[in-house]
């Protein structure tokens, strides 16, 4: 009898060859390097999206930081008629860099556009970065967001009841710190229906602690135990997607499948899990809004069911 390969490059769900390949030849790493490349693959799909029919409101402040504390509002021209989910996405940078914008709005302007045309709103948010600001900074910042949020996005067609907050990386842990901490959140709770978790880290290793990370959490190991998510992590009512990519280094995968265990096992329900095939560490949020449906259409899924 033959052998069958059963590890196929294939692309599945909409992803172009020619990408698929091209994120395989990079391997399981993640640098400056493979962000510069895998941005190149996806800056020209991305630059000839349709912008039109869309109205963003720009630099919106949510909290007290003039210059960071800012979102952006992406709405149909023509406002839904019943109140409308809204999509939050919080960008990655390690803790101490990265901007709800980049290329203008050519990047990470496309997750709210995207979520705009399938009939969402899309929030498009940044917030203060490390060593300025450290933890719990990022995940009170979320907090506000979303506090802005329930207040104002009816002004817009939202429905402040059914929020759904996406974080990638950096952001990944800032969401999932503000949602699973009850005593990061306000009084009248976290506020949001869903999260989405994309390839975030959820604890701190002492014993291997990236320059990043200290720039985030502090130099005292002492205290590192207190501000990991893994072993601290209440889960309330809301729903739980978590996605690592194929091809990101390993402890993005440890970490995500530790948290998807640990739910697991202190509630007696598994959270959504989804392992994105073919995809490296920064591609997942480039692929939002293109031919690349692997991510998006997921998301959907999780927020809409499978009739989106």
């Amino acid at each position: 009898m033959d052998q069958i390969n059963i590890q196929s490059t294939a692309p599945v769900r909409g992803m172009q060859n020619d990408i698929a390949a091209e994120i395989r030849k990079m391997g399981s790493d993640f640098n400056a390097e493979i962000l510069a490349a895998t941005r190149d693959l996806y800056i020209g799909p991305l630059t000839d999206l349709d912008r039109s029919g869309i109205t963003v409101t720009s630099d919106i402040q949510y909290g007290d930081d003039p210059e960071r504390n800012l979102l952006d509002v992406h709405v149909l021209d023509q406002k839904p008629s019943v109140p409308a989910p809204v999509v939050f996405f919080f960008h990655g940078g390690g803790f101490t860099q990265g901007d709800k914008n980049g290329e203008g709005e050519i990047i990470h302007g496309n997750i709210g556009n995207f979520f705009a045309r399938n009939g969402m709103i899309g929030v498009n948010a940044t917030y203060r970065l490390a060593p300025d600001n450290q933890w719990p900074v990022g995940a009170q910042d979320v907090g506000a967001a979303v506090a802005w949020t329930r207040e104002h996005i009816a002004d817009y067609g939202g429905d402040p009841d059914r929020i759904y907050v996406i974080g990638h990386s950096a952001g990944s842990a800032h969401v999932a710190t503000f949602a699973f901490h009850k005593d990061l959140q306000p009084e009248g709770g976290h506020g949001v229906a869903g999260v989405i978790l994309m390839s975030g880290t959820y604890a701190i290793n002492p014993e291997r602690v990236a320059p990043n990370q200290k720039a985030y959490y502090g130099e005292d190991a002492s205290q590192y135990g207190k501000m990991s998510l893994l072993e601290n992590l209440e889960w309330g009512d809301f729903d739980v997607l978590i996605t690592v990519a194929e091809l990101e280094p390993i402890n993005f995968g440890m970490s995500g499948t530790a948290l998807v265990a640990e739910l697991t096992k202190k509630y007696g329900r598994l959270p959504r899990f989804k392992l994105l095939l073919d995809h490296n560490h920064p591609s997942p949020s480039l692929s939002i809004g293109t031919s690349d449906e692997t991510v998006s259409a997921e998301i959907l899924d999780f927020i809409q069911g499978p009739e989106s």
